[in-house]
This record gives C-alpha cells, structure tokens and sequence, in this order.
C-alpha cells in the first residue's frame, strides 16, 4: 500500500496496478481512451480559443500567457508517434474543443520520452469507472473490523463509526470483492438507510473519512484501502 496520496503516476505503477501490458496502455493512449500528461518546468504557454470570422475563416483569440509549471497534458497525435519513435518534439497540448494551448518563445518545443509519461489521478479513476478496468485477482482492500463495522481499523486509522456510517463501509467493502468496486453513492446511501444524499454529510462526523473512502467525482465510491 502507497503511504502517499498521490496526484499523479508513472505509467509503470498503472501497468501493475491494471495488470495490462504495455501494449495496450499505448492502445488507451493514442486513441484518447486514457489521456497522458507530462510533468514541464518554466515553459511559456498561451492559451485561447478559435472564433469564425464572418467570411467563415477561423482565427486565434489568445486569453492567457504564462510561465508554467505542472502537469499538461498531450494530444493523441503525439502519443501515438512517441510510442513508436521513441521520442516526440511537442509544440502544443490538449486542451477542450475549439480551443488551444501552445508553447510560445522562448519555449517553442519540449522533448518527451516514454519515461516523461504520467496519468492524473481523476484521470486513473475515470478510466476505472468508465471502462470498468480493475485489478485482476485482486481481494477485497485491507480492512479489519469488529461489531459489525462499527469500529473499523484502515489507513493506519482507527474509525469509530455510526450504525449508517457502518452500514456504507460494509457495502462497500462486499462491493470490493465484485469485478467492479465503485458504487453509486445515493443507491449506497438507501441501502443503508440514511436520509442524506451526500457521501459528505453522512460522514462529516468523521474527519479523515477520504483516507477509509474513495471518491471518483462523479458520484461514485469505492473503498480507498490498499488503492494506490
């Protein structure tokens, strides 16, 4: 179990984590079904949007320069020919429909190598949520618990939970054991028969519930034991 909540991950961690060959995280990639970042430092970007003229001819309106430094991440295009070259020289990110984000002088392009390639951590859970991707063999997160799930020890934590607060642990830890974990949070909630529709407020008694519960931001949890 990772002792650090992290952010982002290397491509070799989502390897051993979905249990998928190299090959076909590349296959995610260059067809946008995982999106891929890199992690840059300093580099100039302007962003902006496309607009259509009158005449129907497309132009730039920039929206924002800046020195950047963080994760951004890569367009399709350049995936599919950094897995086959080995190497890719990128002027431009991704960014939404109808807009643009480009590298600007003094930093006019960045090299990217396979080892460069990180995945954001919504990013991991969206593609876990969406396409149903888990780990082969895996058993149910490291979790001990006593009375029926009032008392709960995960995390290196010690929880001490209501009779409701107990009942959503214990679907959700029957629920890791299925070949997909994550739940919808207000069928959850019925179930255990709360009256409250929010994961939050159910739990608001418990300060560090996040580190026993994962979240995937689209209104489905999971237990956050053991997942790296």
């Amino acid at each position: 179990m990772s002792l650090i909540d992290k952010a982002y991950f290397t491509l070799e961690e989502i390897e051993e984590r979905w249990q998928l060959p190299h090959r076909d995280l590349a296959y995610l990639g260059e067809n946008g079904l995982l999106r891929l970042s890199v992690r840059v430092f300093g580099v100039h970007i302007e962003s902006g949007f496309f607009e259509e003229s009158a005449d129907g001819e497309w132009f730039r309106v920039a929206q924002d320069r800046c020195r950047f430094t963080g994760l951004q991440d890569l367009i399709e295009r350049d995936v599919f020919r950094l897995f086959r070259e080995g190497q890719v020289e990128v002027g431009c990110f991704h960014a939404p429909e109808r807009e643009y984000r480009d590298l600007l002088e003094p930093t006019e392009t960045v090299w990217i190598r396979p080892l460069d390639l990180l995945v954001r951590r919504e990013e991991r859970d969206r593609v876990e949520s969406q396409h149903l991707i888990v780990r082969k063999g895996s058993s149910p997160p490291s979790l001990r618990q006593s009375n029926d799930y009032r008392q709960v020890h995960s995390a290196g934590l010690l929880f001490n939970l209501g009779p409701v607060q107990a009942r959503v642990v214990k679907l959700l830890h029957e629920a890791a054991t299925s070949s997909n974990p994550w739940r919808e949070g207000k069928l959850i909630l019925g179930e255990a028969g709360s009256a409250c529709t929010r994961m939050a407020d159910v739990f608001k008694s418990q300060p560090h519930w996040r580190r026993l519960i994962d979240s995937d931001g689209r209104g489905r949890y999971r237990l956050r034991a053991t997942q790296r």
